[in-house]
């Protein structure tokens, strides 16, 4: 028998990611990556991403191995269906709970930090808590995401992600991914801004920063990966549909939801602290923002509207498996952007119904006759009706799994427009309670197919515990 040379066992023996599990499956968790979540968190170069696999660069490189153990964790917490698989006989995962399997993957990323850490800053050290703080949140596990996410944020200010004049120096790729890098944490910071209810979330950028953005410079280029090199960007032969298409109308949905994205119009915009102390200006803030998110999408591709099953240029001849994952992936681009966009409104109406009842509030005590504000409830309560049957269409008529790729956050989605029905101030027998009770009855079917955490939903709630406070 043959002894085996020093190299060879090393490369036997000596993967990385071998305590996590079998070197086979691990590549097949990124492929799962590529595949399925990628076109909604787009943090790497594919590309390079690809070369660096195939290469083994994490035996040697300490941050790509933290980055790679970092999008398993999201692969697992995001795709229920893919960690059984790899439970299954074929793979054999030992883990027995998705959250096992990403603490595992966040005490070995832990484990790789030293003390001279955060002297050195890069994409990839912001990429990291982003994708557990992503992980955990698609887990259900808000206090951990909340933790990670303040690292994040941290770490996309030191490195100016939200000021394009910093990026001179940065090559074509770093810039793309910086690019990218600002929208997936100002998604977070817009979450935060509009569903903060016990205010305890830290918010990545200040009234001054926000005004002074300019959000269509921050905009990647509507290009995918494989036409931006190093040093330059390279045209597209063909007119294929565009991954980055989506992702950058995804981003003006939540831009969109808070500021006007035109610039000269949003310098006029009144302040937060402003309009607290004026519900006239409450309102008409509000109504701006859901008119402006009513009128966004009607003029986008035809490949990225709802209703659209497949793109037009697509052969309907033979499929190959890169145009089945290409519309898979695309088919979750929409339901990603199409969900978020029913959700924003959603979220603005329950501003708006408020704004406006603290405003008839303060002038309840004239003799102004309040028909006219009744008929307006109704028109608001009509709108709430309409998005659910719009996202109704999405929820029955898109594939599973471009539903289960946007994991926990489209279910939370549906369940935040879903609850907003709970409390419709009509009498039990108005054609519009009717309507919200059987839209209620119907989505509590649909949640138990989409809720894939592990652990009852407490986004609202406070779970932590202020130990000082207990007497002994």
């Amino acid at each position: 028998m043959q002894t085996p040379t020093v190299r060879t066992y090393l490369v036997a023996v000596r993967t990385m990611t071998d305590d996590l599990c079998d070197r086979g499956l691990f590549k097949a968790i990124m492929q799962d990556y590529v595949d399925y979540i990628y076109p909604m968190v787009p943090i790497v170069h594919r590309p390079s991403f690809r070369k660096a696999l195939q290469e083994d660069q994490d035996r040697e490189d300490d941050g790509f191995l933290a980055l790679i153990l970092s999008i398993a964790a999201l692969v697992v917490a995001t795709m229920r269906s893919r960690f059984q698989a790899y439970q299954s006989d074929t793979y054999s995962l030992r883990f027995s709970s998705r959250k096992e399997f990403i603490h595992f993957c966040y005490q070995k990323v832990m484990g790789l930090r030293t003390s001279s850490y955060f002297d050195e800053l890069n994409f990839q050290k912001f990429a990291v808590p982003y994708l557990f703080f992503a992980a955990y949140l698609q887990l259900g596990d808000h206090n951990w995401a909340r933790m990670f996410s303040v690292e994040a944020m941290q770490i996309a200010r030191l490195l100016n992600l939200h000021r394009v004049s910093d990026y001179d120096g940065l090559n074509c790729i770093e810039t793309q991914l910086r690019k990218k890098g600002f929208w997936l944490i100002f998604y977070c910071f817009v979450h935060a801004h509009l569903q903060n209810l016990l205010g305890e979330r830290l918010t990545y950028l200040d009234p001054v920063l926000l005004n002074s953005i300019n959000p269509e410079d921050l905009m990647p280029l509507e290009v995918d990966d494989e036409f931006i090199l190093e040093h330059k960007v390279v045209a597209n032969a063909t007119p294929e549909p565009c991954l980055v298409s989506g992702f950058i109308f995804h981003s003006r949905v939540f831009w969109a939801a808070i500021r006007s994205p035109h610039p000269s119009t949003a310098a006029e915009d009144p302040c937060a602290c402003m309009r607290a102390k004026d519900p006239r200006a409450q309102v008409l803030y509000f109504q701006e923002r859901l008119n402006c998110l009513q009128n966004l999408l009607i003029d986008i591709p035809s490949f990225l509207q709802p209703w659209k099953s497949t793109p037009e240029n697509f052969n309907e001849g033979v499929i190959d498996e890169n145009t089945k994952a290409i519309r898979l992936q695309l088919s979750s681009l929409r339901a990603n952007l199409h969900v978020t966009h029913l959700w924003l409104q959603s979220l603005i109406l329950d501003q708006l119904e408020a704004a406006k009842s603290h405003q008839q509030g303060q002038v309840s005590a004239t003799n102004i006759d309040q028909q006219p504000a009744v008929l307006d409830q109704r028109l608001l309560w009509l709108e709430r009706q309409k998005l659910c049957r719009q996202l109704f269409f999405i929820l029955f008529n898109f594939p599973r799994l471009s539903l289960e790729a946007n994991g926990l956050h489209l279910a939370n989605k549906v369940r935040d427009i879903m609850t907003s029905l709970l409390a419709c101030p009509f009498h039990p027998d108005d054609p519009i309670s009717k309507q919200a009770a059987e839209y209620v009855q119907l989505s509590t079917e649909i949640l138990s197919r989409l809720d894939s955490s592990e652990s009852m939903n407490t986004m609202h709630l406070q779970t932590w515990v202020d130990t000082d406070r207990i007497q002994k």
